[in-house]
């Protein structure tokens, strides 16, 4: 068991919501997309061998709508998050906390692409969230947003089509399988390769799942928040 002096140097990076949320997000997700390209590639014999294991294709389509529903409503919530963050907390949705973009991340981006290059020695001073994974998350928070909206057509197409033309139902067909798609080759690929498995962290970061960072990660990789923790501002669980 560790020391109290070592948990003494570890952080709250993610609070309890944020791991429950992420936890549901990976159960739904994985769900979407096993059901949903068994579905959509269901002429292929691994779709069609799915497909039998669920129960047939009924059952599939029951299965992708219920991760499809648990998997918005984490999207609900961090949307009511942010209300609650402005509104309540009086946080500012682009200061140093906040998963928000702000002008800095332009400046970080700018200052990163210096240092890869040589002209600067140093990498930028991140805040709690670096640019890289402000785009990830807002990557997929918009695709889960335009998922549910394509998606909502093909699940109730009388009703949409009582006031809009019938070809509607075609394009959300198409633009929820590619968008399925894409979502799946950055989320298995480049979210978890980037999150989870880049040779900093080798072999995982473990932070989203544990809630906890060292304070030598947070120096290395956050020196923004690590200044303002070590200063006069309190690590905090929240943007």
């Amino acid at each position: 068991m560790p020391s109290n002096a070592q948990r003494s140097e570890e952080f709250i990076r993610f609070s309890p919501l944020d791991r429950l949320l992420h936890m549901v997000v990976m159960i739904g997700f994985t769900g979407l997309a096993v059901t949903g390209l068994s579905i959509g590639l269901s002429s292929t014999a691994p779709a069609r061998l799915l497909i039998a294991l669920v129960g047939g294709a009924e059952h599939a389509a029951w299965l992708h709508r219920f991760f499809a529903v648990i998997t918005y409503l984490c999207v609900v919530v961090h949307g009511l998050w942010f209300l609650y963050y402005r509104l309540v907390l009086g946080g500012r949705l682009t200061g140093p906390h906040s998963v928000a973009p702000s002008l800095k991340d332009l400046r970080d981006f700018r200052e990163n692409l210096d240092y890869f290059l040589g002209r600067r020695s140093a990498p930028p001073e991140f805040d709690r969230f670096t640019y890289m994974e402000k785009i990830d998350y807002w990557a997929i928070f918009i695709g889960m947003n335009t998922m549910g909206i394509t998606g909502l057509v093909l699940w109730f197409p009388e009703f949409f089509t009582g006031f809009l033309p019938g070809f509607f139902v075609n394009i959300a067909l198409v633009l929820h399988f590619f968008e399925a798609v894409l979502a799946v080759l950055v989320k298995f690929f480049l979210h978890i390769g980037l999150a989870h498995f880049r040779p900093a962290v080798y072999p995982a970061d473990t932070s989203i799942f544990t809630g906890r960072t060292t304070r030598e990660k947070m120096m290395e990789e956050h020196p923004g928040q690590w200044r303002s923790i070590s200063g006069s501002e309190k690590p905090t669980g929240k943007p």
